[in-house]
């Protein structure tokens, strides 16, 4: 059959829907063993430094996966990454219910995260070559939002579920299953954008760290940092403190913090289809003050579960929605396309490695020194710095800049 050209409207949505449920499928497995560790904890005799470990490793070979391979699918192609990532990251899900120590866990984890890794960043600059401008923020949006709405909304109620009714090990074989499934699916109707396959030709000498050249990179990066490190000292230790110091059930648990992540699956199209029409810049800047407010909030209440369950519904609407902006969006606008792979990579690589893989070690040992609830302070705090970070970017949406960025370098320091 002869394919469409790549701005044909039914191949665009297609291989957003196809990409989105994989990412989330993507946050699924990286997530649901945080969900477990009520039980993992106990059974593998770890504490809560070394499951703040776990969590990080993966976030540590994540970072490294996304700057290495964006870069690859820079060179060598996005379907070519995507397929073997997709594969690797499914069977690595498999693996985690397998072992049964700390040792094991790091390893199985840490492998999982390079999968991973992969896949977002080649998803992310394929979306970035096959959608047409304006809905370029929709697009990457309805991607992102699958994670929070599999790995947090969906996320903790099947792990808390599944548990009541099989080993701890069986919840890990069997959601191997679906990203297997979804990769041969992307084998068949994927086909590599045009973009790539000219423009590598015309840019083979293009360093990776060509991207530190542009000022919102810089920024993009630390607002990565800052929002990495709430998102996972909060999504590592939330179960712990709810079930430990809260005194709630796992199945209760599991309800409050899906609300988080069905709130942040509305948010996380919204918003970006917002800064479309209002501009990156401004939509970020408030959405992440308000995050921070609600987070606070929660952290302070000490309320009722439906009530805990309203504030983190209503803060991931803020808060996830502008995680596309930061780490695909305004990244993606803000280089040449030929970069678009290396642009992701370097604020989602640095965000992991600061908030991903350092944060939530650091949390688990004061935890250990003064309680769970300190953690769940830190998440707040961070996002209304990443606001007054959001203040020093330079606008990049196509219906809204007036200081657009272009194709060429940006000084650092320049307006």
């Amino acid at each position: 059959m002869q394919h469409k050209s790549l701005g044909d409207s039914a191949y665009e949505w297609k291989m957003v829907w196809l990409l989105a449920v994989l990412f989330g499928i993507v946050g699924l497995d990286r997530l649901v063993v945080v969900y477990l560790f009520p039980i993992l904890i106990p059974e593998l005799g770890l504490s809560n430094t070394q499951a703040g470990a776990i969590a990080s490793v993966l976030a540590l070979t994540w970072a490294l996966s996304t700057y290495v391979l964006g870069g690859v699918s820079d060179r060598h192609g996005r379907k070519k990454v995507l397929i073997y990532s997709g594969i690797f990251f499914s069977l690595m899900t498999w693996m985690t219910g397998a072992v049964k120590s700390f040792t094991g866990m790091l390893v199985v984890r840490g492998l999982l995260g390079v999968g991973e890794g992969g896949v977002f960043s080649a998803s992310v600059a394929t979306l970035a070559e096959i959608s047409t401008p304006k809905r370029r923020g929709l697009n990457m949006g309805i991607h992102q939002a699958f994670f929070p709405l599999l790995g947090i909304g969906l996320g903790p109620i099947i792990a808390t579920q599944l548990s009541l009714y099989m080993p701890w090990e069986w919840v890990f074989f069997l959601l191997g299953i679906p990203g297997l499934i979804l990769t041969v699916l992307l084998a068949k109707l994927m086909r590599e954008p045009r973009k790539v396959s000219v423009e590598r030709d015309a840019h083979k000498s293009a360093p990776l760290t060509s991207v530190l050249k542009f000022r919102n990179i810089w920024v993009t990066t630390v607002i990565g940092s800052l929002f990495q490190t709430g998102l996972f000292v909060f999504s590592t230790f939330v179960a712990l403190y709810l079930t430990q110091v809260v005194g709630l059930s796992l199945s209760t648990t599991g309800l409050i913090v899906s609300g988080w992540g069905f709130g942040g699956f509305i948010g996380m199209i919204a918003v970006p289809a917002l800064s479309d029409r209002w501009g990156r810049k401004p939509v970020l800047v408030t959405c992440a003050t308000i995050y921070g407010l609600l987070m606070l909030a929660f952290a302070l209440s000490h309320a009722g579960p439906w009530v805990m369950f309203s504030i983190l519904f209503v803060a991931g609407i803020f808060g996830f929605g502008i995680g596309p902006l930061f780490l695909a969006v305004i990244p993606s606008e803000s280089v040449p396309s030929n970069m678009t792979g290396a642009a992701v990579g370097v604020p989602t690589g640095v965000s992991e490695l600061i908030g991903g893989v350092l944060m939530p070690v650091i949390a688990g040992g004061l935890a250990d020194l003064y309680g769970l609830a300190l953690p769940m302070m830190v998440v707040g705090a961070v996002s209304l710095a990443a606001a007054v970070t959001g203040l020093f970017l330079i606008e990049t949406a196509p219906g809204a800049a007036t200081n657009r960025v272009t194709s060429s370098p940006l000084p650092v320091t320049s307006e």
